[in-house]
């Protein structure tokens, strides 16, 4: 029986959130909600959640179990 990739999302997105320069990203839930991330001024982690401000909707709380994926925004050339 193969063993099914484990992806730490919490990770990914520190990962995106830490990078130099920095590159918008888009975080997808499990209800399909996406959150467009253009600074990382723009999310703070807590232990169960990432907080997410947006201009359009507010602060936002996405459960950490409920991220699905990471999009990241590569640059054009």
């Amino acid at each position: 029986m193969a063993e099914h990739e484990q992806i730490d999302f919490e990770e990914e997105l520190r990962r995106y959130w830490r990078r130099d320069p920095f590159l918008p990203f888009d975080i997808v839930t499990t209800s399909a909600d996406r959150y467009h991330i253009t600074d990382p001024g723009q999310i703070a982690f807590g232990s169960n959640a990432i907080i997410v401000a947006l201009r359009s909707t507010g602060i936002q709380m996405v459960r950490k179990n409920q991220i699905v994926a990471v999009h990241v925004h590569e640059p054009s050339l």
